[in-house]
């Protein structure tokens, strides 16, 4: 019994650590993962590129860009969560805005120098600029998503503070008569 419970206790300690530093991992797991699929030859990634193309029935340049779009908004989405979480009663201003959306520009730019060394494959530049894109899409996304449960907790917050006082006088009514 005692080593089970030492072991629920381990376990319950890796989940906070994993909650806690989330917000750090993601960002670098994404990055990971970018430069991962960028370091494959050409053959590989056309073979990965017409896979998905085939799968969602488009064609197999706009899966590619596809997606850079999706991984560089994830890139912005979790960069901005981390910043997010460095400022969290500040945010957002315009300076932690800009921070995901530089940093996302500067990695995809980086990233398109590494797939000039890379055998069979290109860097363009209207992939750096399709990644920038995706960094102000995926940071604004984040940005909604935020405000929008700030708010629902202030109206919640709102509408309990005038619960309690309706309770308070109704209480002082009573008390009263």
């Amino acid at each position: 019994m005692y080593n089970m419970r030492n072991n629920i206790k381990g376990a319950l300690a890796s989940m906070n650590l994993i909650r806690r530093y989330w917000r750090i991992i993601f960002p670098i797991i994404i990055g990971i993962l970018i430069w991962a699929l960028s370091d494959h030859n050409g053959d590989t990634s056309a073979g990965e590129s017409n896979t998905i193309a085939d799968i969602l029935g488009i064609s197999n340049g706009l899966a590619r860009k596809l997606a850079h779009f999706v991984l560089y908004g994830a890139l912005g989405y979790s960069i901005a969560s981390f910043i997010k979480g460095l400022h969290p009663v500040s945010f957002p201003k315009l300076t932690q805005i800009m921070y995901p959306i530089i940093i996302t520009v500067i990695y995809g730019a980086i990233d398109e120098v590494h797939q000039l060394t890379v055998m069979g494959r290109n860097g363009s530049a209207k992939d750096v600029i399709l990644d920038a894109l995706a960094g102000v899409a995926g940071t604004f996304v984040y940005i909604i998503i935020f405000c929008f449960i700030r708010m629902r907790r202030n109206k919640r917050s709102l509408v309990n503070s005038i619960i309690e006082e309706q309770k308070e006088n109704a209480e002082q009514i009573i008390a009263e008569n």
